[in-house]
């Protein structure tokens, strides 16, 4: 097993108590305001931590793991009818996990480590839900860790990038842009990614307009192409 020593200087290890045993498998965002005052005041004191990053276990002392399956996704995927299929079967697919130190606070740092397995739903590769940051002006910056895959960005206008994420290679996603990833491999893509606590999650926009690009397999390679279902605000 190979463990690498991560540390950050803002965030504490007794953070996210009220959070642990949380179950957020249908959970898209946390309300802070809903925590009691004392637990959330644990939430946010800030003081110096180190964590370890497992390739097997994801980052020790997480407080939040978040799993999402195909029927998670079913609006997501651009094959209805495969994801239909599947489903009626009585088989739900594991797509990712997410474990996850969140903060909450303006000026903190959430730290989160994603898991996409390989596979895919028709010519589709498993992906991530991907949203736009609820704050438009705020970033995020990822640190492939195991496998291979694409960091599929783009802006409101339906503008799309894509960068290639891999083991030491980091992919900076600018504010404005929504941001998905997909495991473009044959064995687990896993990264790390960092981004300002406070940023939040739009998840609904992309599940009512889609991507405007999607990667599907073609002659045993990814390719990016034209979303049939993309709708254009």
């Amino acid at each position: 097993m190979i463990l690498l020593l991560f540390t950050v200087v803002i965030v504490s290890l007794n953070i996210g108590e009220y959070l642990i045993g949380v179950n957020l498998k249908n959970v898209d965002t946390i309300n802070l305001s809903s925590i009691p005052g004392r637990q959330r005041c644990l939430m946010l004191a800030g003081e110096p931590y180190s964590l370890i990053l497992s390739e097997a276990d994801g980052i020790s002392s997480y407080k939040v793991k978040v799993e999402r399956r195909l029927s998670n996704l079913r609006e997501y995927f651009s094959n209805k009818r495969s994801v239909e299929e599947i489903l009626s079967k009585g088989e739900d697919p594991l797509i990712y996990t997410v474990y996850e130190i969140p903060r909450g606070a303006e000026g903190e740092l959430d730290v989160g480590y994603t898991i996409i397995y390989p596979g895919k739903i028709g010519k589709e590769y498993y992906f991530t839900k991907g949203h736009f940051h609820a704050k438009d002006f705020t970033s995020e910056v990822y640190i492939g860790m195991r496998g291979e895959g694409k960091i599929l960005m783009q802006d409101r206008r339906g503008e799309t990038k894509v960068l290639e994420i891999k083991p030491n290679v980091l992919v900076y996603i600018p504010p404005g842009f929504a941001h998905r990833s997909i495991n473009t491999g044959n064995s687990e893509l896993v990264f790390l990614a960092i981004y300002p606590s406070d940023a939040g999650h739009d998840y609904d926009t992309i599940r009512k307009t889609g991507f405007a690009k999607i990667v599907i397999e073609k002659d045993g390679k990814p390719i990016l192409v034209d979303n049939p279902n993309y709708v254009r605000l």
